[in-house]
């Protein structure tokens, strides 16, 4: 009987749960040129982004975000990335994503992130991408728990 008790309290605490949390957007990986004020460096156009949620995504509803790109030497100008902007919702544990995000440019260095939406509970990667055709140029990673 105290066995049972103790696989079902593993089971209890280790199990994905109802739990949608998602860990502040600031919490980020694999980016080894962050600085205070630029979070998410983007190396090969010296940009970084800020991504900001509008409507975080429940376990019924789709979120969106707002991404801006600004110059990292002159941080008040915000610039659209020569490459195209992407995301990519990632469940490394599990090994797949989740339905595709729309990017739309709403003007010069600033776009939408429509669509978000993460399929289970449990930890995420937020991938954001800059990429030529199929192609990515560079990747962000953040990591996030849902």
């Amino acid at each position: 009987m105290r066995t049972f008790l103790l696989i079902l309290a593993l089971f209890t605490f280790t199990a994905c749960g109802d739990s949608h949390r998602v860990n502040d957007p600031g919490s980020l990986t694999r980016n080894e040129e962050a600085t205070a004020d630029c979070k998410m460096h983007l190396k090969t156009e010296n940009l970084c982004l800020k991504a900001t949620w509008d409507s975080m995504p429940t376990e019924s509803t789709f979120g969106s975000m707002t991404l801006t790109f600004t110059d990292k030497n002159t941080p008040e100008r915000i610039i659209s990335p020569r490459h195209e902007p992407s995301m990519l919702l990632w469940m490394p544990s599990m090994g797949h994503g989740s339905s595709p995000v729309t990017i739309t440019l709403i003007e010069d260095g600033i776009y939408k992130a429509n669509d978000i939406f993460f399929i289970m509970p449990g930890p995420w990667e937020i991938r954001y991408q800059l990429k030529d055709g199929d192609k990515v140029v560079e990747e962000i990673i953040q990591e996030i728990t849902i």
